[in-house]
């Protein structure tokens, strides 16, 4: 590989961005407030998935001010399908910290920009190129996987060693004077022609300089060395119904989906469709009644496989009198929060969309 690489890929790569049309609601934006709302979404979403949220939250709240009055519940359940819900709470526990320390103006520095909860290296160098002009280079999966194989780097990029490798080589090809346009070209570039699993290598303005394509280990980079290991998790959740309402209940441990609401549930049981529920769970709940299963669901999330399985329990009255929790109308239940596994159950079951 030529060493001018280091000193042509900016000018090729915001050449070839002039030639690419992808529009999304918050391009060219220059709110600052705007912007770290599209990058929190962004950060575990795709772009076209992100888009009709974005679009629906920022409506919600405009400003910072209008998200950090409102209640968490109103975020979380407009949050609902989007996943890692922590990123919701961050957002509004950030909202808030932005009205207390900043006067309810979005910082403009790097570090402070940092130091809101939720917020890594990679999303303040997105808000602070794209908000004000801050000469930091975003490196996220894509920006990786690009230097990965333009340098047929054979280091593991999940390493201390691997990464650091990244960062210096991106620092050398990175052009501070026009960040922000910088760090949009090479986000749609990743996102358009270096894919994971089919680059458009035909159509690549790097073809003569990508070292992985010469070496024919494009597709081998970038190497990682940890496997995902995921935990397996066994959610058993009971129906009860009484005139047109169902009981639910708000998670408030430290845990996946804390402050979404669910179905009473007990976790443990294995993931089975058989006709009863073990005594255990039946003297938990002090059910006598029959119980029958009536869906079920794998969800697998970053580290963990969660298998649910819905229980519906023909003696309903009685829960009134048996649980902590809630009754909600049916048609009231689309206004809570709720994890992935009982939004669709609803769909499918309950009819409610």
């Amino acid at each position: 590989m030529s060493k001018g690489i280091f000193f042509s890929f900016s000018p090729t790569l915001l050449s070839w961005h002039k030639t690419v049309d992808r529009p999304l609601p918050w391009k060219s934006l220059n709110d600052p407030y705007l912007i770290w709302v599209s990058e929190i979404i962004l950060q575990q979403t795709r772009a076209q998935q992100a888009i009709p949220y974005f679009l629906k939250i920022t409506e919600r709240f405009p400003d910072v001010k209008s998200l950090a009055s409102a209640p968490i519940d109103d975020l979380l359940s407009m949050w609902q399908g989007l996943g890692y819900y922590s990123r919701a709470r961050n957002l509004h526990h950030s909202a808030m910290v932005i009205m207390e320390q900043h006067a309810g103006i979005f910082p403009n520095t790097y570090d402070d920009i940092l130091a809101l909860k939720g917020v890594g290296k990679y999303t303040a160098a997105a808000i602070g190129s794209f908000a004000f002009g801050l000469p930091y280079p975003v490196v996220d999966g894509n920006v990786i996987r690009i230097i990965s194989r333009l340098f047929d780097v054979d280091e593991p990029v999940d390493t201390k060693e691997g990464l650091a490798k990244i960062n210096h080589l991106v620092e050398e090809i990175f052009e501070g004077k026009k960040a922000a346009k910088f760090n949009q070209a090479i986000m749609d570039f990743g996102a358009t022609v270096c894919l994971p699993k089919n680059p458009k290598c035909n159509e690549c303005p790097f073809e003569e300089n990508c070292q992985a394509f010469h070496h024919g280990s494009v597709l081998q980079r970038p190497i990682k060395i940890k496997k995902l290991k995921r935990k397996k998790r066994n959610f058993n959740f009971l129906l009860f119904e009484n005139r047109g309402e169902i009981l639910i209940e708000k998670r408030m441990t430290k845990d996946i989906w804390q402050g979404l609401y669910q179905l009473p549930m007990i976790e443990g049981e294995a993931y089975t469709k058989s006709k009863m529920l073990s005594k255990e769970i039946q003297n938990k709940f002090a059910i006598s009644s029959e119980i029958k299963p009536i869906y079920t669901h794998k969800q697998l999330l970053t580290h963990q496989e969660i298998h649910s399985i819905i229980w519906q329990v023909s003696d309903p009255p009685k829960a009134k009198n048996q649980f902590e929790g809630i009754w909600v109308a049916k048609k009231k239940l689309k206004d809570y929060g709720f994890p992935k596994t009982l939004t669709l159950f609803f769909e499918d079951y309950l009819y409610i969309r």
